[in-house]
């Protein structure tokens, strides 16, 4: 499955969206997603309520690089 991965500013209650596709699954993340590990969290997670898994991404920084934070 083939993934997309953007960064928005929607605002300080934006914690991100995921959405899914037949093609491909699409993540929006809000800019503090590296430096605050409960929205790394909320987006992992939701990630995994879309039946995807965030250690599969390779390039994705939600991947398997940053699974320690």
């Amino acid at each position: 499955m083939r993934n997309d991965f953007y960064v928005a500013d929607y605002g300080p209650h934006f914690r991100g969206w995921v959405g899914r596709t037949a093609e491909k699954m699409i993540c929006i993340a809000p800019p503090d997603y590296m430096t605050d590990p409960t929205v790394l969290a909320v987006m992992r997670e939701m990630v995994a309520r879309q039946g995807g898994d965030c250690r599969a991404c390779q390039g994705c920084p939600l991947g398997p690089l940053n699974l320690n934070n």
